[in-house]
Formats: C-alpha cells, sequence, structure tokens
C-alpha cells in the first residue's frame, strides 16, 4: 500500500528508473563505478590523516630531514594522484548516464508509434508525452539521468562518510556521534523541501506542459507567416506573459522554501561545530592533532554530508519526473508481436459496416457502410468539415471505430498486424510533410542504403518532375528546405503535390487513397492529375477525396457525405437523378464556371 506522503510510491520510481538504466547499459558501467568507489574512499582517508602523518613525521624524525621531506612529497604525490583518478573515474561514469537518457530517446519515439492516433491527439495524451519528453530530454540536471547521478553521488559519498568517520572515531568516537546528529537534523530539514516540491509538482507539470505547445508553436515554421499576417503578437504576448507569471510565482515560491531550510540548515551546522569544540575542551581532550583530525573531518564530512543531502534531494525531486517517465512507459500500446497477430500479404478488399465514430459526446461519423475491390475507384466527396478525412483515419487504422466494424479480406481489420496493413497502404494526406531531406529521401522514406534510385527516377518521371529534378545540381539528392543544409531548395504548392504523389507511386501499395491531392493545383494541372492517377494505379485499390467536384466525375463509383453521413451512392449521373445534396454542390461549383465564362464574354 501507498503511504499518504507516497514515500513508497517514491522508492517504487526510484527502483524502477534504476532497474531501466540497469537494463540499457553495459555490465562495465558496475566494475568502473566500484573502482571509482574505492578509489574515492582513498582519496578522502588521504585527506583526512595526511595533516596528522605530517605532524607526526615533524615531531618524531625517525629519518634525515631530507628522507622526511621526501616522504612526504611522494605521499603528497599519491595523495592528489588518486584525487585525480577518482575525478576521471566520475567522469567516465557520467558517460554511461549520459547515455542511459539517449538510450532511451529511440524507446521514446518508438513507443509512440505504437500509441492510438486518437491516444495522441487528446489532452491527456499530449500532456503524458511533453511530461516524459522533459524527463528524458532535460539534462543531466533534471529527469531519469538526473536520479542515476545522484544515486551514484549518495553512494559514492556514503562509503566516503563511513571511512572519514572510522579515523575520526580513531582519535574520538563521540565525534562520530555529534557528526552524525548534525547531518540527521539537516536532513530532516531537507525532507521538507523534498515533499514540498512532491506535492506542487503538478502544478509545474501544468505549466510545462503550456510551455510545450507554446515552444512547438513559436518554433514551426508554417506558423511564422499566420503570426506576422495577423499580428498575433499581442495575443501571445499576453498568453507568454500569464505563463511566466506562472513559472516564475511556482518558482519564488519553491526558492522561499529551499531558503528557509538551507538557512537553518546553515545554522545547526555552525552551532555542532561549536558545541563540539566546547565539548573537546571540556573533555580535556583537545591536541594538535585532535584539533587537526577534527578541523579536516569535519570539513570533509560537512563536504560530503552535504553532498549526499543534495543529492538525496535531487533524486527526491527528480521521481517525480520519474512517474511522468513510468506514466508514459505504461500508456503504451502493447505490440502486437505480443498478442500474436498475422500479417496481411496482401490487401484484396475493404469492407465497411454501419460504422460510427466519436469523440466524447460528438459523433463524427454516422453507420458508414462502403465496399472497395483493385480496378473499382471509389471517390468520396463533401464540404469541408463532412467526415471524409476522419473516414480515412479510420481506414487507416489511426482511430478505433465506436461502432461497426471495418474488415479486410474478409476478416475484421484488428486480426492483422497494424504494421502488415499499413505496408500495403499508402495515403497522400492534404497536409502531408516534406522532410528536410534529400528528394530521394523523401520519396521512398527509407534509410539512404535501401532506396531504389531507378525506381525513385522512375517516379518522378510518371509525375512529370524528371527534368525538374534532372536539372538541379544534385539531382535526387538535392535537399528540401534548408534548416539541414543552407542549399537546400523550397518547391511550389503544385511542386509539392506531384512529389507526395511520386511517394505513392515509390510505395506501390494495393490500396492507395489520396485526400484532397490537388488542393495546390490549377485547374487544368488537376484534370491531368487525376488521368494520371487514373492510369498509374488502374489495378489497385483507390479511394480519391476531394470538395471539388469537377475532376472526379469519371469515377465509377462516388459517395456523398454531409455532417458525417451518406447522403448517396453512385455514377456522377445517378448522384445528378438521385441525390439533391451532389446536384446542390454540383450546380454550385459548376455555377462558379459560367459565371467566369460569362464574364469574359462580356
Amino acid at each position: 500500500m501507498k503511504r499518504g506522503d507516497g514515500t513508497l510510491d517514491q522508492h517504487g520510481n526510484w527502483a524502477f528508473v534504476m532497474r531501466a538504466f540497469t537494463k540499457t547499459e553495459k555490465a562495465a558501467k558496475y566494475g568502473l563505478f566500484l573502482l571509482d568507489c574505492l578509489v574515492g574512499a582513498a582519496y578522502v582517508g588521504f585527506i583526512v590523516s595526511f595533516p596528522v602523518v605530517v605532524v607526526r613525521l615533524l615531531q618524531q624524525p625517525l629519518f634525515s630531514i631530507l628522507i622526511t621531506i621526501g616522504i612526504i612529497f611522494a605521499v603528497t604525490v599519491i595523495g592528489y594522484a588518486l584525487g585525480i583518478l577518482d575525478t576521471r573515474l566520475q567522469d567516465a561514469l557520467a558517460q554511461y548516464t549520459f547515455a542511459f537518457r539517449f538510450d532511451y530517446i529511440p524507446v521514446f519515439s518508438a513507443l509512440i508509434f505504437n500509441w492510438r492516433q486518437s491516444d495522441i491527439d487528446s489532452v491527456k495524451g499530449k500532456t503524458v508525452i511533453d511530461q516524459a519528453y522533459e524527463s528524458i530530454y532535460n539534462g543531466g540536471n533534471d529527469g531519469i539521468e538526473a536520479i542515476v547521478d545522484n544515486t551514484f553521488q549518495v553512494i559514492r559519498n556514503s562509503i566516503q562518510v563511513v571511512v572519514v568517520a572510522a579515523v575520526l572515531g580513531y582519535f574520538n568516537p563521540w565525534l562520530i556521534v555529534i557528526v552524525l546528529a548534525i547531518n540527521i537534523a539537516e536532513y530532516g530539514l531537507q525532507r521538507v523541501a523534498n515533499r514540498w516540491f512532491a506535492r506542487h509538482k503538478a502544478e509545474e507539470n501544468q505549466i510545462t506542459s503550456y510551455q510545450s505547445y507554446f515552444t512547438r508553436l513559436l518554433l514551426k515554421r508554417s506558423s511564422g507567416k499566420d503570426i506576422r499576417l495577423f499580428n498575433m503578437l499581442p495575443l501571445l504576448h499576453h498568453h507568454l506573459l500569464t505563463l511566466g507569471n506562472g513559472v516564475v510565482n511556482w518558482q519564488r515560491r519553491y526558492s522561499r522554501v529551499t531558503t528557509a531550510v538551507g538557512i537553518a540548515q546553515v545554522a545547526i551546522n555552525a552551532l555542532g561545530m561549536l558545541g563540539t569544540l566546547l565539548f573537546l575542551i571540556q573533555s580535556q581532550t583537545v591536541s594538535i592533532e585532535n584539533i587537526i583530525v577534527f578541523i579536516t573531518a569535519m570539513q570533509v564530512l560537512n563536504t560530503r554530508f552535504t553532498t549526499i543531502r543534495q543529492a538525496y534531494a535531487e533524486i527526491g525531486r527528480n521521481l517525480s519526473y520519474a512517474t511522468n517517465f513510468r506514466a508514459f512507459l505504461g500508456y503504451a500500446q502493447p505490440t502486437e508481436r505480443a498478442l500474436g497477430l498475422p500479417d496481411i500479404g496482401q490487401i484484396r478488399n475493404l469492407q465497411l459496416r454501419d460504422v460510427s465514430f466519436a469523440v466524447s459526446d460528438t459523433t463524427l461519423l454516422h453507420y458508414i457502410s462502403l465496399n472497395l475491390t483493385a480496378g473499382h475507384p471509389l471517390a468520396i466527396v463533401g464540404e469541408n468539415g463532412a467526415g471524409k478525412t476522419t473516414l480515412i483515419k479510420l481506414i487507416c487504422g489511426l482511430y478505433t471505430p465506436t461502432s461497426g466494424q471495418i474488415t479486410i479480406n474478409d476478416r475484421p481489420r484488428a486480426a492483422w498486424t497494424n504494421a502488415s496493413l499499413l505496408e500495403r497502404m499508402a495515403v497522400e494526406f492534404q497536409d502531408d510533410i516534406l522532410l528536410h531531406f534529400t528528394i530521394a529521401e523523401n520519396i521512398a522514406l527509407v534509410v539512404p542504403r535501401k532506396i531504389d534510385y531507378a525506381k525513385v527516377n522512375e517516379v518522378l518521371q510518371a509525375v512529370g518532375m524528371a527534368d525538374f529534378v534532372q536539372h538541379l545540381p544534385q539531382g535526387v539528392q538535392t535537399m528540401l528546405g534548408n534548416e539541414l543544409d543552407p542549399n537546400g531548395i523550397s518547391l511550389s504548392g503544385g511542386q509539392k503535390e506531384k512529389l507526395l504523389f511520386a511517394r505513392v507511386l515509390y510505395k506501390d501499395a494495393d490500396l492507395n487513397i489520396l485526400d484532397e491531392p490537388t488542393a495546390a493545383l490549377d485547374p487544368l494541372a488537376e484534370k491531368q492529375f487525376y488521368a494520371l492517377a487514373s492510369q498509374q494505379l488502374q489495378n489497385k485499390m483507390v479511394i480519391f477525396i476531394s470538395h471539388r467536384l469537377g475532376s472526379l466525375t469519371l469515377q465509377s463509383q462516388i459517395m456523398v457525405l454531409k455532417n458525417g453521413r451518406i447522403m448517396g451512392v453512385g455514377t456522377h449521373a445517378d448522384l445528378l437523378q438521385s441525390c439533391q445534396y451532389y446536384k446542390k454542390l454540383w450546380d454550385a461549383q459548376k455555377s462558379l464556371y459560367a459565371v467566369g465564362e460569362q464574364n469574359e464574354k462580356d
């Protein structure tokens, strides 16, 4: 059971992170850490005992003065060599903890690909992702790396405390009790700050999520034109100021707690030192050796105990990040391999039976049914917001139907591995992205060594971009965009559409979905595109989606959507007779061209 203060949960979070570190890192790090502990212990033993050794050698010389000085020099060199070696070992160990955080970056990305799209789109999902991102990417001072780093600090410095305490106890055992009492009191005060941080971390988490949103918004290149053209600066400034005030207020409250704790710790330490000196004087055990050992040991112990307390405080503070880290790992969906699902070899048919989809209390699609086979393309038309893109996301498995069933090859879609289904699908969304990589990489979407360059050139020829690409200085190796290469090029809207269609052709999939593929094309180019698509995909399963009807009239079947409902299915001629809504859309769009023709005559 979890106690009210969350202690057991914190211990569980710590153990979870350390197990994760053990799994992702090599066993050599433990030998390195053990060696570092031994070297560090020898070094602090040298620091505490060296002054006493020097005093005794000088007070009771067993050798000549030159030999004595030589011995002192040799011991000094050995001692400080241990110090240098200790630092080097700590640096080497830090490389392992640094690598630990970066080992989880690809894990982080891979797990997100297993999430349902609806989870990624949800407020809860975005919050979990943002907070997990923070726990991994924050660096050595925050997050999971800081937990491991500070755990090593606690262990390393605790061993050194034991060594110094043994030396101190050799001269006066009561000094150990006094030093421990002082540091236990200071640790108790540190717990106050830790508990405050744990109780109020949720507030900081919410602020962090808002920060992540604004960072994505402001750094997204496509946002720049809207921010400037619509003069969004006052609005964004207002929200950023509110966010900044929230961050400052939270940090100010936390600083007050830590400052009060720090002042109390310094006071306890000073009173402890004074009390110890009075104790030594009272007990009449003051000698040069005792004074040297006490002052040196107290300095070392204070430093080590302070490091332990700070490291422990950092562990406690960062365990809040571990909670977010665990929440993300626990949120990811189980792999399909673990469920024993088969791969699909080829998609032969697709069927939707009374499929509905709702988000919260809003139903976006109502009882959609359709059949699709190779060689019989389907056009889906409707106004913006009719549910066309949502329907495609259901077919692709990005969303799960609220009711009804999607079958592929006469089996439920969920009966096949999603990875194998996506391998047999090619989708061109209206807002698809082009990566700031080479043209070839943007078409093939595989690592460079796996690109079929002959096929790349073939699909570029098919979409009418071969001449343009061949005249570029680097050909298909030309970079798109200038974020990764200052010589990268920018494409027009029409060129982008063609390159995205080349991506579809390169994949050579069984099911091809083109969602508003001609949004950036002029009417002539649009007509040419649909002729090209019909030719290139004539033996495939194809779904065309558009709210512009003119170029879709030659498709064998047209499905008309309105407000998530099917208003009619049939050929263009059939729908003009049977579907008043389709006829209304057709007449409205036709009238625009008629007006244009009339204006030309006038």
